[in-house]
């Protein structure tokens, strides 16, 4: 049995370079219902791997459902519930029922193998909420993915 030597690592040339990212951003929603905010131009070239929404300050006003998508779903990240009131340091998205369809496995309710790419500039990340806020709060939201550099 013939064996071939591994190929050295130097001699490897990969086609582009794939960057981390974790990224936050401090958001004051709108007060009227079903208004989105506006949270980031999302680069060309982005792979967004999970999404987290931390209340900070409580909001208050009507019964509201918070949710954060983008342009082409509206709670494709975060499809969380009733959050006008809710405690201060509440997390949304750290479990399976409350990711969108970009976040999660459609069967295993997991978040194994599921984000968004995309593949050009052009696409918002957006906050938003279903009911009149009389108070706005603030919400910290978390972005965790990968950025790549086609060379």
């Amino acid at each position: 049995m013939t064996t071939q030597p591994a190929t050295p690592l130097s001699t490897l040339n990969p086609d582009g370079i794939l960057y981390p990212f974790a990224e936050v951003f401090e958001v004051t929603p709108e007060l009227a219902a079903d208004t989105a905010k506006n949270i980031w131009n999302i680069p060309e070239g982005t792979i967004i791997t999970m999404v987290l929404a931390k209340i900070k300050t409580a909001c208050a006003g009507a019964a509201s459902n918070l949710i954060i998508g983008d342009d082409d779903d509206d709670n494709g990240f975060i499809l969380a519930g009733a959050f006008c009131g809710t405690a201060v340091d509440t997390v949304y998205g750290d479990i399976g029922a409350e990711r969108g369809a970009y976040l999660v496995d459609k069967v295993t309710a997991c978040h194994t193998g599921s984000w968004k790419v995309y593949t050009s500039a052009g696409k918002e990340l957006k906050l938003e909420q279903s009911g009149t806020l009389t108070t706005a709060g603030l919400i910290e939201v978390f972005v965790f993915g990968f950025r790549y550099n086609e060379s």
